[in-house]
């Protein structure tokens, strides 16, 4: 028996003993198992024994996670609590437990007379985030050993938001009064809205005993008065009995917020012994991934990897001003910095002086991309878009390879589209010319049905491409097995359910006709002319023109030079051409364009959804009373196509795990996936497909918020965004003649270019599984599928090049500077400002580069390289040689 100065402390420092050897590699027998994390926190009850259960709350103590554990009992008619902390490995935790006894309650209250004793080890396991099993070793008097099946009774909000002038979702954790260490205050809070409410459990003590009341009651403001009880009666497990569990009124408690880590509470009862009285509460404890903001740089630091191309000492300020939300809030409302206008300008300027092939112009998209991503202040739309490339992929490489302007109107789609809706953006996706031309469904023509000598309807020998008819579901909406909306496969006789046939592909393919390039006349784009001739067809009547739906857009030229300044017609919406387009009718005027005998007539698509034939004929000579009816159904078909992509149950979750992987993690729960599935499906206003809110959603969930994440939390940096993280950490400039040189990354070593992927599957595909250990323990790491040991010394080559980029190594020990003309570099000024003494500048880095998450093992190493090998370098070597060394260190490489 002992008696701490404070009960907490001493649990604490146990867990972190514990915490000491937890294992960071992941169990493969437990690879299938649900793995304890943030989710976890709330109460749990055996549905069978309701009147007793568990307080949990999962906590980061000095960098560890653990799991904070209060079994709220009875023993012998009397109310008892048991408190303990423990480190969980995958799904299971035990904790040693201890009692308490000989206090008062307060004012009497007196730390000295708190009495903790052990009373044994509690052992948590769970199948999911709501549902597991309680098993307990006693050997204290009165209790047994024994076990219970238990599952979530309530689920505290972990929503971000300000605590000023609020009770907020970050102060749900525990509370104390430092002047009496020994008792204090569980809160929750649950619900939304009118609805929301506050739960609080005191653990306190009466005359010597062991004492809990339950309070719950609205919030209002900063503040919330609760209607208390307190119980007695019961006995403990397996001799607990509900019908003996007595509960009377206590009285009130109020719970008044000062800010994110104080509160008054002041209560008033009608029990005896207990009275009334005030406490000045500090927080003890706030449950992991739903803080009020962020507590640190390090924290803040952290969040913007995740949403941005990489930290900046002025960002990181922002964040710490504004909090996680406030920050995307304000986000949301910058316009997008676009690519084309700027590089149509750019290369419409070119072109009149020096003009060139098409390839040349290339760099301009590229160093714009990087220029947007080093010093654009929408940093979170880029960092979107960046993701919604790698999802609704289309690539440079290949037919769009001399298509500069095009493939940059593409980006800008996924910017402007970025906190739109889903539906909205698949849609400009479709029409896309650019994408058009990628997955090959520009000019798509149907299948003319014409009459033979006999009559009898014959098939053309065309039949439309099906390429972006089979990738729009696979890859952009709906994938190739039905999910439930946890991303678990939706199983039939224990096999998955196909999303989609043959049969299907070819009917959407039907739809996906008629689509060309618009044809708009002559432009002046930049001041440079450049003719499109749509011959004398003009506005819809233009659309039945044959000329005119195989006629391509200039571009400005010169003799033996066609360069890369483009008619907008180019990179405008497609528009259909009805006389190419899938209506259901023959194409042969002496049977009048009459509707195709069943089944060609109609396109069952996703679902079930019928489209039926045109009700008027569409073809070259159309009326023009007509003309406009064969446009709308050739349009209203494809939205037809694209609402039952877009309604479809699978997008949710599929859109969810696939930007969760792009901004936080490889491997989200499915717990982080539902939650993500929630919002898209409902942004809370009712509305669905609101990508604004999705990423809001991913960037505030607790699981990405955890301080101390999960060991499976996290994902390779793509080589870009290690790439960008640097430039952006030491004030990346652009060289004299304002261009950044990064045009070249792909061919330079990093292996990625931004929208160069090799094929419509990315750069990598998300189901890559690295063989070895990150198979075996079933684990997803899309982005090691382009690291080897040939690609690492081909980007660690590049990151070297760009971190010395204008700085001369003269000798082995002096570094000299000129700036470069055509390429970015690292700020002399910042790094001449780095500290001069080898702990501290290790420490500076560490900070800038890993957020002050360094090891104390790389830390060592660095220090001792130094101070030993490095002692007769100048400082600017030093510096640039350890920007380098951490670049390419696995802890610079892991976003975590």
């Amino acid at each position: 028996m002992n008696t701490p100065r404070h009960l907490f402390a001493s649990i604490l420092c146990l867990g972190l003993m514990l915490a000491g050897s937890r294992a960071l590699a992941v169990d493969p027998a437990n690879k299938a198992s649900y793995v304890i994390g943030s989710n976890i926190s709330g109460t749990f009850y055996d549905p069978a024994q309701n009147g007793q259960g568990f307080v949990l709350q999962h906590i980061v103590s000095n960098g560890q996670p653990l799991l904070l554990a209060t079994w709220f009992t009875y023993l012998d008619g009397q109310q008892r609590w048991l408190i303990g902390v423990g480190s969980a490995t995958g799904n299971q935790v035990s904790i040693p437990l201890s009692i308490t006894r000989g206090a008062d309650f307060p004012p009497r209250f007196d730390p000295a007379t708190a009495q903790v004793e052990p009373w044994g080890t509690l052992t948590l396991s769970f199948s999911d985030a709501s549902h597991g099993s309680a098993s307990w070793t006693s050997t204290y008097a009165g209790f047994n050993n024994g076990s219970m099946p238990i599952e979530r009774l309530t689920t505290p909000d972990s929503r971000f938001e300000p605590t000023v002038g609020q009770i907020a979702a970050c102060h749900s954790g525990s509370w104390y009064d430092p002047a009496q260490n020994g008792h204090g205050i569980f809160t929750e809070i649950l619900g939304s809205g009118s609805e929301r409410q506050l739960l609080a459990i005191w653990y306190a003590y009466l005359n010597g005993e062991q004492r809990w009341m339950t309070a719950l009651g609205p919030i209002q403001g900063n503040s919330a008065t609760l209607t208390a009880s307190i119980t007695s009666g019961a006995d403990f497990p397996p001799a607990f009995n509900p019908a003996e569990v007595i509960s009377v009124p206590w009285g009130t408690m109020t719970f008044t917020g000062v800010d994110a880590d104080h509160a008054s509470w002041t209560w008033t009862s009608t029990q005896p012994g207990f009275g009334s009285g005030s406490l000045n509460l500090t927080r003890l404890s706030a449950l992991s991934g739903s803080d009020c903001g962020p507590s640190s740089d390090k924290s803040a630091a952290r969040f913007l990897t995740q949403a941005s191309f990489g930290p900046t000492p002025a960002d990181i300020a922002s964040v710490r001003t504004l909090g996680y939300a406030g920050w995307i809030d304000a986000q949301l409302t910058v316009p997008p910095t676009l690519q084309r206008p700027t590089i149509e300008q750019q290369i419409a300027a070119q072109v009149l002086i020096d003009p060139r092939n098409a390839q040349f112009y290339r760099a301009y998209r590229q160093e714009r991309w990087f220029n947007s991503a080093l010093y654009a202040p929408d940093q979170l739309r880029q960092r979107m878009a960046f993701a919604l490339s790698q999802i609704l992929v289309l690539s440079e490489v290949g037919a769009l390879d001399n298509n500069t302007i095009g493939v940059a109107e593409y980006n800008d789609i996924l910017l402007r589209n970025a906190f739109g809706n889903y539906r909205t953006l698949l849609r400009e996706v479709t029409l896309s010319p650019m994408m058009g031309t990628f997955l090959t469904h520009l000019r798509n023509q149907k299948t003319d049905w014409t009459l033979d000598d006999s009559n009898a309807l014959v098939p053309s020998l065309i039949q439309p491409d099906e390429n972006y008819a089979r990738e729009v579901m696979q890859l952009f909406s709906i994938g190739l097995i039905e999910r439930n909306r946890d991303f678990s496969p939706i199983l039939s006789n224990g096999a998955p359910v196909p999303t989609y046939t043959q049969d299907l592909v070819t009917a959407t393919a039907r739809v996906l006709t008629g689509f060309s390039y618009s044809c708009s006349g002559p432009a002046t784009v930049s001041g440079v002319f450049i003719n499109r001739n749509c011959g004398l067809s003009t506005g819809t009547a233009g659309q039945f023109s044959t000329t005119q739906f195989f006629s391509t857009p200039g571009r400005y030229a010169v003799p033996g030079t066609v360069t890369a300044l483009a008619h907008p017609d180019t990179y405008q919406p497609m528009v259909c051409y009805p006389r190419y387009s899938d209506t259901g009718r023959s194409a042969t005027a002496s049977n009048n364009y009459a509707v195709l005998p069943a089944p060609n007539d109609t396109k069952i698509l996703l679902g079930g959804i019928s489209i039926q034939p045109s009700p008027v004929a569409c073809y070259t000579s159309t009326p023009a009373s007509d003309q406009q009816t064969c446009i709308d159904y050739c349009n209203n078909q494809l939205d037809t196509l694209l609402d039952s992509l877009y309604l479809h149950p699978n997008v949710p979750p599929m859109m969810a795990r696939q930007l969760i992987q792009r901004l936080t993690t490889s491997n989200p729960s499915p717990s982080y996936i539902e939650r993500v599935a929630a919002v898209f499906e409902d942004d809370g206003s009712g509305v669905r497909g609101n990508l604004g809110a999705v990423v809001k959603a991913i960037l505030l969930d607790p699981e990405a918020r955890a301080s101390a994440p999960a060991t499976e939390f996290g994902k390779l940096r793509e080589p870009l965004l290690r790439l960008t993280a640097i430039l952006r950490a030491f004030g990346v400039q652009n060289g004299l003649n304002g261009a950044n040189g990064l045009s070249g990354t792909e061919r330079g070593g990093l292996g990625q270019a931004p929208l160069r992927a090799t094929s419509v599957f990315n750069f990598y595909e998300p189901d890559y599984q690295q063989p070895g250990e990150i198979a075996d323990a079933g684990l997803y790491s899309p982005e090691f599928q382009i690291l080897n040991e040939s690609t690492f010394i081909s980007m660690s080559d590049e990151f070297w090049r760009r971190i010395f980029s204008g700085y001369n190594a003269t000798s082995a020990t002096t570094t000299g500077f000129a700036t470069p003309n055509n390429a970015a570099y690292l700020s002399p000024t910042v790094i001449d400002a780095m500290p001069a003494g080898h702990a501290e500048l290790v420490e500076e880095l560490n900070q800038r580069l890993l957020y002050g998450s360094m090891s104390d093992s790389m830390r060592g190493k660095l220090v001792a390289l130094l101070d030993t090998g490095m002692a007769d370098a100048d400082h600017r070597r030093k510096v640039l040689s350890l920007i380098h060394l951490i670049a390419i260190s696995s802890e610079f490489a892991v976003q975590q």
